[in-house]
């Protein structure tokens, strides 16, 4: 995988070479991404940026089922989650951890399917009351590459922080050789992991399948999840992912994006707001 390239929001520089490419248009809110306000919070997050820059040194990833992340020097607190206005479903306490579940289930309109089978689930631990961990499941990345994501959270170690508007912006434009390209997505391969879609469309661009995920409960607050996979109606095979990821706005083109389907923006920008 090429280094991911982080920079002010804005026009990515260069033309996409040959490949894949993965381009993100993202508003992003959470603990990993948001930058906020005054006092105490605003100088944890300058805190949590700088340890972004130094990923490796910082945190520890597990990518075997899932990603794991665990911060080696955590410096977010539990009560900071309500500052972001996000509400799990649950909260489960064992000793001096805590695990707060956010769950989303599959909006579904296919008789018999029972939309538990295909929910999403994510945890974060607190230690202390500090965020130690963030268990992210395997499901998830069917709609973001594992690397990318990562990179994409390494970019914020990078970002521009405008304190007075609340917000941070950082590009990210990565790209992948023929040799570095992940196995393509297939209609079957959604069926199996998503089950059947909430809608299907036809346009010139091919067969869109839609999904949609809606929180557990109506306590929990932490966006949602609304996803098209477009298939090339020949080949089965999906060509392009555009959707929003809780609050992560995405574009991801694959190889034979460009038949038949409307050119990408060339540029890739993510914007924070609490």
């Amino acid at each position: 995988m090429s280094d991911g390239r982080a920079a002010a929001a804005g026009p990515a520089g260069a033309p996409a070479r040959a490949g894949l490419r993965w381009r993100w248009i993202a508003v992003v809110t959470g603990a990993l991404a948001s930058v906020l306000l005054g006092g105490c919070i605003y100088l944890r997050l300058l805190e949590l940026r700088s340890q972004l820059a130094n990923f490796d040194r910082y945190f520890e990833t597990d990518l075997r089922s899932g990603v794991k992340i665990t911060c080696q020097k955590p410096v977010l607190l539990d009560a900071d989650m309500a500052f972001f206005k996000l509400v799990p479903e649950s909260r489960t306490r064992a000793g001096v951890a805590e695990r707060w579940r956010f769950r989303w289930v599959k909006v579904s309109s296919s008789p018999g399917e029972d939309p538990r089978d295909y929910e999403v689930a994510v945890d974060f631990i607190f230690v202390d009351h500090k965020l130690t961990r963030v268990l992210l499941p395997e499901r998830l990345f069917v709609f973001v590459p594992k690397q990318f994501f990562l990179t994409v959270v390494k970019a914020f170690g990078h970002a521009q922080i405008d304190q007075q508007k609340r917000t941070a912006s950082a590009s990210v434009h990565e790209e992948f050789g023929p040799d570095k390209l992940p196995p393509q997505l297939t209609r079957t391969d959604l069926t199996a992991m998503l089950g059947a879609p909430l809608e299907i469309k036809e346009n010139a661009a091919g067969v869109i399948w839609h999904y949609q995920y809606r929180a557990a409960s109506a306590d929990q607050r932490s966006g949602h999840i609304d996803i098209t996979f477009t298939l090339n109606p020949a080949s089965q095979k999906v060509r392009r992912i555009q959707g929003r990821v809780f609050d992560l706005t995405l574009d991801i083109a694959l190889p034979d994006s460009t038949a038949g389907a409307p050119p990408a923006n060339n540029s890739a920008a993510h914007d924070a707001h609490p």
